[in-house]
């Protein structure tokens, strides 16, 4: 990769990038925080070696056997991918997502600018970009939108669960979504007509892992460890 390649990779958003997406899981992971289903011996090894950078190798966007990531010393190897919950479909029946148009739109706008910041910067250095659409909540994200685009994604992955096992024979698979979905509630009772400004709601925090329609999608990708 010569000097200008490198510049043309550092300028896309960093929550692009998949080692990025796991580096966000290892730097910023909270025991804490972290339901294990099954609550077992096996599920926390695995999880602890995911977060150990040691023996991982980088296979995105390279010229290597996918996934994006193997560990060949402990037989696991792992696929990112990135969710939200802005993406409909278009006008021409593709999907599309005005945030990351948004993001991809700043990063044309200050192309100039945030190269200079880059190259004073540490070599590693990475440009990270939150964009904000200013369309109305309804237009902007939505539990809809949500489950829609974790199945497509997911979905996308989980055909080529075949393709990654035969690559690495014997390998466990690891699914490992990065979640920038707002976060929903859900009433615990029926909502009758619409809801507005200074009305008062008994809910409880939506959890996609107690969801009866995400939990089909999990069973039906193909992995044997979801992260």
């Amino acid at each position: 990769m010569n000097a200008n390649d490198s510049k043309e990779a550092r300028l896309r958003n960093s929550l692009d990038i998949e080692a990025e997406q796991l580096d966000f899981l290892r730097t910023g992971f909270r025991s804490e925080e972290c339901a294990l289903i099954p609550e077992d011996e096996e599920t926390e090894a695995i999880l602890s070696i995911v977060l150990d950078e040691a023996g991982w190798e980088d296979h995105s966007g390279k010229d290597v056997p996918p996934p994006d990531f193997v560990n060949h010393g402990q037989h696991i190897m792992l696929e990112a991918m990135r969710v939200d919950d802005h993406e409909r479909p278009g006008d021409n029946k593709g999907i599309v997502n005005p945030l990351k148009a948004h993001e991809s739109e700043i990063i044309r706008q200050y192309e100039h600018e945030f190269r200079e910041m880059l190259d004073m910067a540490v070599d590693d250095a990475r440009l990270t970009i939150i964009g904000k659409t200013d369309l109305p909540t309804e237009e902007d994200h939505g539990y809809g939108m949500y489950l829609d685009g974790f199945r497509r994604i997911v979905g996308k992955h989980a055909r080529h669960a075949e393709n990654y096992r035969g690559n690495y024979p014997g390998y466990k698979l690891v699914f490992y979504v990065f979640d920038e979905s707002t976060g929903y509630l859900e009433s615990t009772v029926p909502i009758k007509g619409e809801i507005h400004e200074g009305n008062r709601l008994r809910g409880r925090p939506h959890c996609f892992f107690a969801d009866a329609a995400f939990l089909n999608v999990i069973r039906s990708s193909n992995a044997d460890y979801f992260i």
